[in-house]
């Protein structure tokens, strides 16, 4: 029996579980995480950075190469991936030193997790986030005009909707604070996540899943952004990636398509973290920056 398009239960589980793809996924991740904790040590920055009142309210601040607190510099926001329920702002955060050289600040986010919080209080504890970072760019050397956002997979689910809220109405800021984002590998429509294995832990109905799906609520206008997957991905986040970019382009915003070949879901960490690659260079160019790597 179909659940979803054309997928029984067992294969729309399989297509929203990457191991199935990538049986060596741990080999990965732990490379990641070797990088991100050399990249984290050798980085000038603030770290532990508290945006509120909540023990997990904190953030990474990695300085730009050359950056001054009295200048301004453009910066990322970075929401960390893991199901919404793994991981923390040192995850994933390789990308950061090619960001940093390339003049760009590089923030990462840390969040309370899945199941101690709702999809709900996730994303509002990440608006909270920007908006910190808003009223205190100007104490690091950030420009306020000159904010962007980028996640990967479940990361980039929450960058996807940080794109399409209504910063006026959530957070009382520019409707236009968020001037160009990169969403890699994520999920843009939460209905068929709701309905595999990963529901046991997010607890979404329709409602909740209706509205936590930045696909469905992208607004009148918007920044440009970059929307990026690997070719060796399972057929539904390819999907997702592909009607996000094109709903995205449909209302009249810039977007860049990358589906980056021979890569799956752990591995295009690799080009997230390569200034130069066609998915990071056209983010970067957003900002005026040239990619500089390593």
């Amino acid at each position: 029996m179909a659940v979803y398009l054309d997928y029984d239960q067992e294969a729309l589980d399989r297509q929203y579980e990457h191991r199935h793809i990538v049986p060596n996924a741990e080999e990965f991740t732990a490379r990641s995480r070797a990088e991100s904790e050399r990249v984290r040590n050798a980085a000038t920055g603030r770290f532990d950075v508290s945006f509120g009142d909540h023990e997990d309210e904190t953030l990474d601040i990695y300085f730009a190469d050359g950056a001054t607190e009295s200048g301004s510099a453009p910066i990322i926001v970075f929401f960390h991936g893991g199901r919404w329920s793994m991981g923390s702002k040192s995850s994933n955060c390789e990308c950061a030193e090619a960001i940093n050289k390339s003049g760009a600040h590089f923030i990462s986010v840390n969040f309370t997790l899945i199941p101690n919080t709702d999809i709900d209080g996730l994303i509002t504890q990440c608006r909270d986030a920007v908006a910190w970072i808003y009223h205190n760019a100007a104490s690091f050397g950030g420009d306020p005009d000159r904010i962007h956002v980028m996640g990967k997979s479940s990361g980039g689910h929450v960058a996807g909707m940080m794109l399409t809220t209504d910063w006026q109405d959530t957070n009382g800021l520019p409707s236009n604070v968020i001037k160009g984002g990169l969403v890699a590998s994520g999920m843009y429509d939460l209905e068929p996540v709701r309905l595999t294995f990963r529901n046991d832990a997010l607890k979404l109905d329709k409602e909740s899943a209706l509205r936590n799906s930045p696909i469905h609520h992208i607004p009148d206008r918007a920044c440009p952004i970059v929307a990026s997957c690997g070719s060796l991905e399972s057929d539904e986040f390819r999907r997702q990636t592909r009607e996000f970019a094109e709903a995205w382009k449909a209302a009249g915003h810039p977007v860049h398509y990358a589906e980056m070949q021979d890569r799956h879901h752990f591995s295009i960490s690799e080009d997230m973290a390569n200034a130069a690659s066609p998915l990071v260079a056209p983010f970067l160019e957003l900002m005026g920056l040239t990619p500089v790597n390593a």
